[in-house]
């Protein structure tokens, strides 16, 4: 009887598995399928690409209008200037956001042909500037100026316009391919009646399986869980045998200008570089984690405070010699270092973490790029 009952219970398992699977593989390519074809391009993020730069058509005319009536104002100049060399950075971010979207080159090429003579035109621009500068009058800057801000007013607009068509598109597919996977996973639920001891199961496995992951994807060091579950141990060890342990924590400095700057695809290569520079530096007893954001840590096993303060410098340095081909983007970054020891009053790792941070915290508002040791 008992295994009469087992086989049947193999036998149902078996083929509502099977129909499930089948089912699942419909949905899953069904949804890949579509997906690649219209979800491939991040049309949301292409939109603020191009809005933030229409802010520059309404700067450059508001300061065109200004060199009429100051136009040997220095920080006027300056900040003309300044316009000057963001725009066609901006330009070859939408460039790029563009080439790595799936719309057809054909609807938007001739827009981007429009910014780029823009882009070939700032160097005259930019000799006019430094005519005015040496007190000619404006009108050459005034006029030239003009055209181009009309060009890429226009351009800017019409792509504005594409994207939030496109966009409006990939919304529309999204709806229906929600509505579609709600379907399939309505006649799943009903296949699966029979399995849903064995579904709730292994969905709970499934979550356990997830929060032990424990590596960062972005740049694949451990992270904040990893940390956490090695310096428990790390620490309890340190207490039973006496030896140092050593923490620092490390914060990139003005990260967030990287990413307002260059955009966050080129912030990530920043981390990423970050990263890499740890672990060339870091030695193979360290440990090494990102914590989150721009924030790092490294744990130093039988270390002292002076030794860990020649690690953590040596990082330090390091980074703040990435060159620009490393970061990926034209800039410079520095990293802020706290630095905690292990002694007889860290009664918790909580303890020596707290420490860490305060020392983070005093490097940050003391200068940043330096070490602080607690």
């Amino acid at each position: 009887m008992k295994l009469r009952f087992d086989r049947s219970l193999g036998w149902q398992l078996g083929l509502g598995f099977t129909l499930l699977a089948g089912i699942s593989a419909i949905a899953v390519g069904v949804y890949l399928f579509h997906a690649r074809q219209h979800l491939g391009a991040n049309y949301t993020a292409l939109v603020a690409d191009v809005v933030r730069p229409q802010l520059h058509t309404t700067l450059l005319r508001s300061t065109l209008n200004e060199f009429r009536e100051q136009p040997q104002d220095n920080q006027l100049i300056e900040r003309f200037d300044n316009l000057l060399w963001r725009i066609p950075r901006h330009i070859e971010g939408v460039t790029f956001g563009l080439s790595q979207s799936r719309l057809a080159p054909g609807s938007y090429e001739s827009y981007l042909n429009r910014l780029n003579s823009v882009k070939e035109r700032l160097p005259d621009i930019k000799q006019a500037l430094d005519e005015v500068a040496s007190g000619e009058p404006p009108d050459q800057l005034i006029q030239q100026g003009l055209t181009i801000e009309n060009d890429m007013a226009q351009a800017y607009s019409k792509l504005s316009h594409l994207l939030h068509s496109e966009a409006a598109k990939q919304r529309i597919v999204m709806d229906r391919l929600a509505v579609g996977i709600a379907i399939l996973i309505l006649v799943i639920l009903l296949l699966a009646g029979g399995l849903m001891l064995a579904l709730i199961r292994l969905h709970h496995q499934h979550k356990k399986v997830l929060k032990l992951s424990l590596m960062d994807e972005l740049t694949g060091l451990g992270n904040r869980r990893y940390m956490l579950n090695v310096t428990e141990l790390l620490f309890e060890q340190s207490q039973r045998s006496g030896l140092p342990l050593s923490m620092a924590l490390l914060d990139l400095d003005h990260f967030k200008r990287v990413n307002d700057n260059f955009g966050h695809p080129a912030g990530d290569q920043v981390l990423r570089a970050f990263a890499d520079a740890l672990c060339d530096e870091v030695r193979k007893a360290d440990i090494v984690a990102r914590l989150g954001g721009e924030e790092f840590c490294v744990l130093m096993p039988e270390t002292n405070a002076e030794g860990a303060l020649e690690v953590v410098e040596r990082i330090r340095k390091r980074v703040a010699g990435l060159s620009h081909q490393e970061l990926g983007v034209p800039t410079a970054v520095t990293v802020s270092l706290g630095l905690a020891t292990a002694d007889n009053h860290d009664t918790s790792f909580d303890h020596l973490y707290g420490r860490a941070d305060q020392a983070l915290y005093e490097a940050k508002t003391s200068g940043r790029n330096r070490v602080v040791v607690d």
